[in-house]
């Protein structure tokens, strides 16, 4: 499993938004400049994400993302898996019983299956909330 730049760029942007306040919207423009991010690439995954219902927009000059829902809600596999469109996995063997001709018989399945429920539970754990937090506590301590 190989986190894309979409999914990881997304939960940037998407920290960025949840940090932000009612008041003032997060630019696409703000989070792009912010962590040199090409700014074409986290407009579109800022729709993707505003077409999920994670966030919304307000247009105009002084507009920019909202979050719509709970931190606490949003859990890094959710993420990434509507950024990356596709089910969560560490191999595709483990979606599919067709993407490998061993799968019947393979001897390291078991072994894979456990690391990948491993991976997914550590991923449905963590959430936006979680984030947030850790975020704050490391730039509390410097």
């Amino acid at each position: 499993m190989q986190l894309t730049k979409k999914s990881s760029y997304g939960l940037i942007a998407l920290l960025e938004i949840a940090a932000g306040s009612s008041e003032q919207p997060i630019s696409a423009v703000y989070v792009s400049t912010k962590y040199s991010l090409p700014a074409p690439f986290v407009v579109k995954i800022l729709h993707q994400l505003k077409c999920s219902g994670i966030i919304t927009a307000k247009q105009g000059r002084k507009g920019g993302y909202y979050l719509v829902k709970d931190p606490e809600t949003i859990s890094v596999r959710q993420l990434i898996e509507i950024l990356d469109k596709k089910p969560l996995a560490l191999l595709s063997c483990l979606t599919t019983s067709k993407a490998c001709q061993l799968n019947a018989i393979c001897p390291t399945k078991a072994l894979w299956e456990a690391i990948d429920e491993k991976i997914k539970e550590l991923l449905n754990k963590w959430t936006l909330k979680d984030l947030l937090k850790q975020q704050a506590e490391i730039i509390g301590g410097e």
